[in-house]
């Protein structure tokens, strides 16, 4: 059965601007229906809520195959300069709008989710990752690919090599001033030790997918992140594709597993 997109806008008093969302239903879904597990899709930098449109074979693919459950799937248009998925101090909260305000507001329409899980590529992986541990029984299952997550956990730890151009915008804006208690609010790693002990009796499902030649050395910060977890007893699956890029040949299918990944979670809960 085929999926349908559509493309939306809504007001958003977290960022004070109308913001663009996609929207991926079942085909058959009728207004009224409830009871929908929501998957939230975070896209990289530098692009927007087209990116789930890319997507969209691939979630087919897994709903045609019975990987994937009937859902709604949203993907809201963020900034990259300026958003990063972060809460900017007097400024817009970009990590409340796409994780609180949108949900609520798609709530308005399709009822109350029973079931919320996130995909995030780049960017997103690590937009994605921040909000899962920051409130992991809210969740069923996070997916990151090739998350923009570094090799150090305070700003002065992070090698130069690994913070180039946007890497290093991002980098600066989670702590402005370099700040570390800041950083470590705003940082995956920082969010996994806060919460450890709730992320483990949570039973949120964890992914971490990065190829092993990220032209950017993801691949580090990603090993670095799947040391911390395993230090921290948190259960997740981590996996290093030899050869794979960030982007590349590799990236669909890769894409499509953890697809299938957050299908197999939200099916068995």
């Amino acid at each position: 059965m085929p999926l349908r997109l559509s493309s939306h806008t809504f007001t958003s008093h977290a960022v004070e601007a109308e913001v663009e969302y996609r929207l991926l239903l079942p085909d058959d879904h009728r207004e009224g229906e409830r009871r929908l597990p929501l998957v939230l899709h975070f896209h990289g930098a530098m692009s927007s809520s087209a990116s789930l449109e890319l997507a969209l074979p691939l979630y087919r693919e897994a709903f045609d195959a019975e990987e994937f459950p009937r859902a709604v799937v949203a993907c809201p248009s963020t900034p990259t300069q300026g958003g990063f998925y972060l809460d900017q101090e007097d400024g817009p909260a970009w990590e409340a709008m796409v994780g609180t305000e949108l949900p609520a507001y798609l709530e308005e329409t399709f009822g109350t989710f029973d079931r919320v899980a996130l995909l995030g590529a780049s960017m997103g992986g690590y937009g994605a990752l921040k909000q899962a541990f920051a409130d992991p029984e809210r969740f069923t299952a996070v997916a990151a690919l090739s998350p923009a997550v570094f090799p150090g956990e305070s700003p002065a730890d992070v090698p130069a090599r690994n913070i180039p151009s946007v890497l290093g915008e991002l980098h600066r804006a989670m702590a402005p001033g370099g700040d570390a208690r800041t950083y470590a609010r705003n940082s995956v790693h920082g969010r996994a030790r806060t919460r450890a002990e709730l992320i483990r009796s949570s039973g949120l499902s964890v992914l971490i997918d990065c190829g092993a030649a990220d032209e950017f050395l993801l691949h580090e910060g990603a090993a670095y992140l799947h040391g911390v977890l395993t230090e921290l007893d948190i259960e997740h699956t981590f996996r290093l594709v030899e050869g794979a890029g960030h982007v590349g040949p590799a990236a669909e299918r890769r894409t499509l597993e953890a697809i299938r990944f957050l299908g197999r979670a939200l099916m068995s809960r």
